[in-house]
């Protein structure tokens, strides 16, 4: 037996381990943060989805990122595509609310695999010139400790090789939390929240912006204007989970059927 191991059992003793979903003890296993039960159960977005909002969408559906589907089509967004790794659900709403909430920041480990295994990322990464994070106000970032988005940005930074930048893209208005509003009052509480420093490293770029949740895309909508007023070249948002949109496909058109 490895001294390691001695060393894990003896804090298994005195700080039992227990998953952070539904708080099955882990002394047993070698999960560190959830069961191997919860783990199978993290509510991956499948490839039905439509690529410019993140919608559900039939399985024979035609649909490209200009037309969009029918719950975005005639939306004004401001981002090109996006991708979502997990539905904003079970084990993975559980994860995200104590990274971000119960400042519990080791847990960037775990929702950074995550992220850097999803393998439509790997699929776009190629084509992505900088990583932006979107930002987070000086002051909710001295609060909270970290930004959560800027730290799964590092780890693709990281992992992918890629240029990340993380403090031309500012937000300079110190906004009401966006939980509990409704849209169009997070349309107002979000405008004119951000600042480019220097557009000119923007120019051309094909960006992909970072974000933990997409709600009703207001923010990274806003966030992807300002890149664009910049120059960018095109903005593909990247968010770990998506919370706007139920995972039954119900936007079918008629080759659908």
């Amino acid at each position: 037996m490895a001294i390691s191991d001695y060393v894990h059992a003896l804090l298994d003793l005195f700080y039992p381990r227990s998953c952070l979903h539904c708080k099955r003890n882990l002394n047993d296993s070698h999960e560190l943060y959830i069961c191997e039960d919860c783990n199978r159960q993290i509510p991956y977005v499948n490839e039905f989805h439509c690529i410019r909002c993140g919608s559900a969408i039939g399985p024979y559906s035609t649909l490209t990122a200009k037309e969009g589907c029918t719950v975005c089509k005639g939306k004004h967004l401001h981002f090109d595509t996006m991708t979502a790794v997990a539905h904003y659900e079970g084990v993975m709403k559980t994860l995200i609310h104590k990274f971000k909430y119960a400042r519990q920041k080791f847990l960037f480990r775990i929702l950074n695999d995550f992220v850097i295994t999803h393998k439509k990322l790997k699929e776009i990464v190629p084509d992505i010139d900088v990583v932006v994070p979107v930002p987070l106000h000086w002051l909710k970032k001295m609060n909270r400790g970290f930004n959560q988005s800027e730290l799964l940005s590092l780890g693709i930074q990281r992992y992918f090789s890629k240029p990340m930048s993380s403090n031309n893209l500012c937000r300079i208005k110190n906004t009401e939390s966006q939980t509990h509003l409704s849209k169009s009052q997070r349309q107002v509480n979000i405008h004119n929240a951000f600042f480019v420093k220097c557009p000119r490293s923007f120019q051309g770029k094909k960006i992909l912006l970072v974000d933990d949740v997409l709600t009703t895309g207001v923010t990274a909508s806003e966030c992807s204007k300002k890149l664009k007023e910049s120059g960018a070249r095109s903005v593909h948002l990247l968010v770990l989970a998506n919370a706007e949109y139920n995972s039954s496909p119900c936007n079918f058109n008629f080759l659908d059927w």
